[in-house]
């Protein structure tokens, strides 16, 4: 059932008269709703306008843009950051680095279609990857391994398993992060540092700042040499960069960003240990996205009062995606409602 609302959709919605608690989205830390982080978005778009709509190549430039960068690179645990506009972009104009005879792209399971320039490009079976790689490596090509860190499905993030079983030496990891960063782990850097220990020749990470850091725009974690290289771009100088307000927001929130996280992790903790059957869900560790394939869940869930996550994704073909989502505007009431309905409905 698709949903109209004319605000900001925070932990309890109002539709046709009735009230839900508001259990989806991606605002993982509850910023869209958040008084004081909103305060300083609309500081920031006072100081630098609605819009900067300049290459980032002009003459004249904004230096919040590097100062960003050099933030976000910190907190990544990565040694350069790059600003666009969106995380698709970031995917996008990283995917464009590798058309051509050099290299073969393969593709792992749920990868977003960011990643992908043609987005009905086959994926590879994990179990099909060894081969693949070792094919392309005979056929004197660069292996490219793209894939999600959080899939939803409980692969990959935190410990990527299935890579380590690779010989991924002289593949290309490029990784979208978009569900990761700012919200796991505890510090919010994201899978940057956990993937750079996996060998290597270049590691690269495309992210989202939407979901856990909640502003507008993407960005792209890799080392300075390559970071360079993508800022030369025709891609990058050619496209509008993200939006001031929000940047600015970022830069000034700091402590904004760890007490909402902190409050997220303890609610998440909360969820789990409040349910009777935790091994229902497809989840990845600390994370607060919660998966599941049962309609009937889903419709008890919303007739007691609570609307998730719950759409075919990513076109209305696909299969339907139903999913928990835990943010940091939840209360501790608002979860222990949610466990006491969930431990009802998978226990009936």
């Amino acid at each position: 059932m698709i949903r109209y609302l004319n605000k900001a959709i925070g932990r309890e919605i109002r539709v046709q008269k009735k009230s839900y608690l508001y259990f989806g989205g991606t605002s993982y830390l509850g910023l869209q709703t958040h008084f004081r982080f909103k305060r300083w978005v609309l500081k920031g778009v006072l100081k630098y306008g609605i819009h900067h709509g300049a290459s980032r190549h002009a003459n004249v430039r904004i230096s919040l843009f590097n100062k960003t960068e050099k933030s976000l690179a910190k907190q990544a645990k990565a040694p350069a950051a790059l600003l666009v506009s969106s995380g698709y972009l970031a995917g996008q104009i990283v995917a464009k680095q590798f058309i051509g005879p050099t290299y073969e792209c393969l593709y792992l399971p749920n990868t977003h279609t960011a990643l992908k320039l043609n987005p009905a490009a086959v994926e590879t079976l994990s179990d099909q990857l060894s081969a693949e790689i070792s094919k392309a490596i005979e056929s004197k090509k660069i292996p490219v391994l793209f894939f999600d860190s959080i899939d939803f499905f409980g692969e990959n993030f935190p410990d990527f398993k299935g890579l380590k079983k690779l010989d991924t030496s002289q593949c290309i990891l490029v990784a979208d992060d978009s569900h990761a960063l700012g919200v796991v782990p505890e510090d919010g850097s994201g899978s940057y540092d956990l993937l750079s220990k996996i060998p290597s020749r270049k590691l690269l990470v495309t992210a989202s700042l939407g979901k856990g850091l909640g502003i507008s725009g993407g960005v792209i974690l890799t080392d300075e040499l390559s970071a360079q290289t993508l800022k030369n771009s025709p891609s990058f100088g050619g496209a509008s960069p993200p939006n001031l307000g929000g940047i600015y927001a970022y830069n000034q929130g700091a402590d904004i960003y760890q007490k909402q996280r902190d409050k997220l992790h303890k609610n998440v903790k909360r969820f789990t240990k409040g349910v009777t059957l935790p091994g229902f869900f497809q989840k990845h560790p600390g994370h607060p996205a919660f998966g599941f394939q049962s309609p009937a869940l889903s419709k008890g869930l919303e007739d007691a009062g609570f609307v998730l996550t719950s759409f075919p994704y990513p076109t209305a073909t696909d299969p339907l995606m139903s999913r928990i989502v835990i943010t940091a505007s939840h209360k501790k009431k608002d979860i222990e409602q949610l466990c006491k309905a969930v431990n009802t409905l998978l226990n009936t």
